[in-house]
């Protein structure tokens, strides 16, 4: 009987130690896939953050809102990152309760080098689409739109227009903004 005891419990650890295994291995490549994406958005972020600070004028704060990830569950292999849609989210303000966003796409913006083992910037993250990017998401912000495209009102008050339009391309660009960094990696909800 007592063998019998010893066989069982010398089962069940060894079940215990293979569950602590797997589970560990999953934690740490997670942990290394989030590292990834937290210097491929770096990228990002700080291209961003300097083409606008140096390229225009009115912006007061540049917060950036971390690093969102869709997250799976698979019924056989349990929850995991699913690396197709990461994105990081940028608030421009133009006053203390007043800004816009614009959303940057890890695949979009980078491209991930085997070589090199790390995100690198592809070149459709360039001051052309950037400064395209922005003047949309302004007039996104400002105007309300038809089905044909054509402004049919203001989606904010003609005071907001105009410390939206504060926002124009310039050489002194916003030297005294406020920026904050975010690496910090969530869970996306829709």
């Amino acid at each position: 009987m007592k063998s019998r005891t010893k066989k069982a419990m010398g089962v069940l650890l060894l079940l215990l130690l293979i569950g602590i295994g797997i589970e560990g291995k999953r934690y740490m490549d997670k942990q290394k896939t989030e590292k990834e994406y937290q210097q491929g958005i770096e990228l990002i972020q700080s291209y961003v953050t300097d083409y606008l600070v140096k390229n225009y004028q009115g912006i007061e704060k540049i917060e950036w809102q971390g690093i969102g990830v869709e997250y799976r569950n698979s019924p056989i292999l349990g929850p995991s990152l699913f690396g197709n849609y990461v994105d990081t989210v940028v608030k421009i303000y133009v006053s203390d309760k007043l800004f816009l966003t614009m959303t940057f796409r890890l695949n979009d913006e980078t491209e991930y080098n085997d070589e090199l083992q790390k995100y690198v910037k592809k070149n459709i993250l360039n001051s052309e689409n950037t400064s395209s990017m922005l003047k949309m998401e302004l007039d996104n912000t400002i105007y309300v739109r038809d089905d044909v495209n054509k402004i049919i009102g203001l989606e904010v008050s003609e005071e907001q227009k105009k410390e939206f339009e504060k926002i124009t391309k310039n050489t002194t660009g916003s030297k005294k903004a406020k920026i904050v960094y975010n690496l910090e990696v969530h869970e996306l909800r829709y």
